[in-house]
């Protein structure tokens, strides 16, 4: 129990430390554990494609266990999409595999000078060699790992071509159907010339209450049947008319957030279930299976399949202008393939679109193709010309900061906070959303950041159009957030064990032993101040805490016309929101706020 695997690609050495126990009292694991690891090794200096940078996979007390949907693994490192901090997290098989393989994290360190992948067996540690990794998308590689390794029960991480050319936004792919999706974790694993890991073990992941785990597991599998009955049915893409229809839907690169239901339906769940859907699937041990494989029957895309999840659908459909299912699907399957995040993707292409519709740009420019809103062929053939670095794909493979860098003068078409772009959902329409945005500790996010959708637009138990009290919503939500990314858990499932503001106590004490309940928050809150005392040490303060300018322009129609984030709105938000987390007005903790919460090693000076 509390081991970490460290593995140094320069030397093909591993070690295996023990983790203090005070750390998981403190920060329980994945997320948190992460945070307090990468402020310990990774300095402000650290380049994201440096040697010196490092990525760290940390696993959660649940995860593995035998609960519901204990799936999850989080990722630390230094990410090339915004120059800072990033967190990122992934369901699938690898982080169960890992903690049966007898370890809670796993570090990598320096980098191989050739091509290699890495397979983990307790505590063997093998290292391949093969040039002809290169090229091959995630699945491939994830297909040529497996049959170079003995048995069943292996778990996979492994790139595509996308993270070999060091797209900025470039994703860590897990088994066949999951991501380490966001900030481009891809670009910093291919920079240490790793294709693939591997990882098994016969190890019981341990639990202190066997017997209560399973009395647990049962109730959450039998509250999951009717709970999320409708998530199994249509998954996460049932969000599309329902966003759309409440205004805040990203329309051809957020010009507007809505879109009429006849230049829309032909991206909505109905339509992918009755036409294109073939199957679910599901992460570890989870019974909602909310995954929808869905592939093209007929036309020009036939053949072509995916699992598109709401973002997906959003940035790569309606932001794009694209209203067919079939195009999202092809676009979808080109971006797993080539090994990219969808939501920096498509943004990137509807920039793009935007561009040509503004006549900024020309085909002459972009490697003699013309990318127009609405022109799903097209959109593929500019998702391939940013994998391959040609004609404009050269220059938005660098993602937000590297085109505002070249051409500040096109910063009022880009959607993103501190060079990571915009999710599906336009904050104007919901201001809660555009505070959680400003203010994540990885950019622009709806998870990290604080997820208002339900208070602010399905539930509406906020105004949404207010600006007093989303400080208090936003903090909440992330502390919230930041001791459940913490846990191993999926946050689709958090309620089935009441991991809520008010968590209750059963589960983590069957698990541990101990507690945790009354101490949750807090351990929430702990993090949020870790990973921004972080951000303000490689330079952030509340200058970087802003929304982009289009934000400042009112939604042109739709059932959110009119509205708007400006200046002074978004300002007295962030003073709200500063105040409640005991921060100065530039956005720094004030040490009083690092000691209450006992961040010792964090300088309060300075």
């Amino acid at each position: 129990m509390g081991k970490l695997l460290r593995i140094n690609l320069n030397t093909r050495r591993y070690s295996i430390e023990q983790i203090d126990p005070y750390d998981f009292r403190n920060f329980l694991g994945g997320r948190g554990l992460g945070a307090l690891w990468y402020w310990r090794e990774i300095g402000p200096n650290v380049r994201p494609l440096g040697a010196e940078n490092k990525l760290g996979f940390f696993t959660g007390p649940m995860t593995g266990t035998p609960l519901v949907s204990t799936t999850k693994i989080q990722l630390a490192t230094k990410g090339p999409e915004t120059g800072h901090y990033l967190c990122s997290n992934s369901g699938g098989n690898f982080g169960p595999r890992l903690r049966e393989a007898g370890f809670d994290a796993l570090v990598l360190e320096g980098a191989s000078d050739r091509w290699i992948a890495v397979a983990i067996e307790n505590e063997t540690v093998q290292f391949i060699d093969d040039d002809r990794w290169q090229g091959l998308s995630p699945i491939q590689a994830r297909e040529k790992m497996l049959g170079q390794l003995p048995g069943s029960k292996w778990a996979t991480m492994s790139i595509g071509p996308a993270a070999e050319n060091g797209i900025a936004f470039s994703s860590i792919f897990v088994d066949d159907g999951r991501a380490f999706g966001r900030g481009g974790g891809g670009a910093v694993l291919a920079s240490k010339k790793v294709k693939a890991l591997a990882v098994r073990g016969d190890q019981k992941v341990p639990v202190a209450d066997a017997a209560k785990c399973k009395e647990i597991a049962a109730n959450a599998r039998m509250g999951l049947k009717t709970s999320r009955a409708q998530h199994r049915l249509l998954g996460t893409s049932q969000l599309v008319e329902i966003i759309n229809e409440l205004g805040c839907m990203p329309t051809r690169n957020f010009q507007t957030s809505w879109a009429p239901p006849e230049k829309v339906q032909g991206v909505y769940a109905q339509t992918l279930h009755e036409h294109y859907y073939v199957r679910n699937y599901a992460c570890y041990r989870c019974s909602v299976a909310c995954g929808q494989m869905a592939e093209v029957k007929d036309g020009e895309f036939a053949g072509t399949k995916a699992r598109p999840e709401y973002e997906s659908i959003g940035l790569l459909g309606p932001s794009c202008g694209i209203n067919s299912m079939d195009a999202v699907i092809a676009a979808n399957e080109m971006c797993d393939n080539l090994g990219m995040d969808t939501i920096t993707a498509g943004n990137m292409v509807a920039l793009v679109m935007e561009l040509f519709e503004r006549g900024l740009v020309s085909a002459e420019d972009n490697d003699g193709l013309k990318v127009r809103f609405g022109d799903g062929k097209a959109l593929l053939q500019m998702l391939q010309l940013i994998a391959e670095r040609r004609g404009f794909g050269a220059l938005v493979a660098e993602g937000a900061r590297g085109v505002i860098k070249a051409r500040p003068e096109w910063e009022p078409y880009i959607l993103h906070v501190k060079g990571l772009t915009f999710p599906a959902y336009d904050p104007r329409g919901f201001h809660g959303m555009g505070l959680a945005y400003a203010t994540s500790a990885r950019g622009a996010c709806h998870n990290v950041g604080g997820y208002t959708v339900s208070d602010e637009l399905l539930k509406a138990k906020y105004d949404r159009y207010a600006v007093e009290g989303k400080g208090e919503l936003v903090k909440t939500l992330q502390d919230n957030r930041a001791y459940i990314d913490s846990l191993g858990l999926c946050t689709v499932v958090r309620r089935a064990y009441q991991f809520t503001t008010s968590p209750a106590s059963e589960t983590l004490l069957a698990i541990t032993g101990y507690d945790f309940a009354p101490h949750l928050m807090t351990i929430g809150e702990r993090i949020s101040n870790l990973e921004r005392s972080i951000l303000v040490r490689e330079g952030v303060d509340r200058s970087d805490d802003n929304l982009p300018p289009r934000m400042r322009e009112a939604i042109p129609d739709g059932p959110a016309a009119g509205h708007l984030i400006s200046d002074e709105m978004l300002g007295a938000m962030l003073d709200e929101y500063y105040a409640l987390r005991g921060w100065d007005d530039r956005g720094k903790p004030r040490p009083e706020t690092l000691e209450r919460l006992g961040l010792t090693e964090v300088p309060t000076q300075g």
